[in-house]
């Protein structure tokens, strides 16, 4: 995982995206790692529950204060998530066939909230509204899954890193 320091990226309103990296580990049953900031500093602290049937990620921020949980949907014909924010707002993801693949749709619509990009590598864009708010990248050849999330707009923080939770549950879930 490599983070620039002190590295600012500036777009057309004058802000500067935020850049996020999480690296989980290569064996695990359960996941708990942190989601750090461009100077290594923890942001987010992620653990998952061990179950039987169905999935729980508890997401908290430096603090230890509770974030969001996403809880995976049981006996469902392909992987559907629900990410429940602290504030008792909610979105669904819900993976579903589609000719060239396999597309995540995030509910409810009117949130705006779009995924667009490869399921198979990882990489998208998200969007809210039409307006791009943040990207998620996946970076290959290193130990473990290492992801690079940019946060173009900070409002939505929150959001993009639990697609980005809720997306790789998705994608372990398939290849189990």
């Amino acid at each position: 995982m490599t983070a620039h320091k002190g590295l600012k990226i500036y777009y057309e309103k004058g802000s500067y995206m935020k850049k996020l990296y999480i690296k989980q580990k290569v064996f695990k049953i359960t996941d708990h790692y942190p989601v750090l900031d461009e100077n290594q500093n923890a942001v987010y602290q992620v653990d998952q529950d061990f179950k039987l049937i169905g999935n729980t990620v508890h997401v908290s921020d430096a603090h230890g204060s509770n974030v969001f949980t996403i809880d995976k949907e049981v006996f469902t014909l392909l992987p559907k998530y629900v990410v429940k924010f602290s504030n008792n707002k909610e979105i669904r993801l819900h993976s579903r066939l589609r000719l060239l693949g396999k597309q995540i749709d995030v509910l409810p619509e009117e949130l705006g909230i779009v995924l667009e990009g490869d399921i198979f590598n990882y990489n998208f864009s998200v969007y809210r509204h039409g307006t791009l708010i943040g990207t998620i990248k996946k970076q290959f050849l290193t130990w473990g899954d290492t992801y690079e999330l940019t946060i173009i707009d900070e409002s939505h923080q929150d959001i993009i890193v639990a697609l980005m939770i809720a997306v790789d549950c998705i994608k372990d879930s398939q290849s189990k």
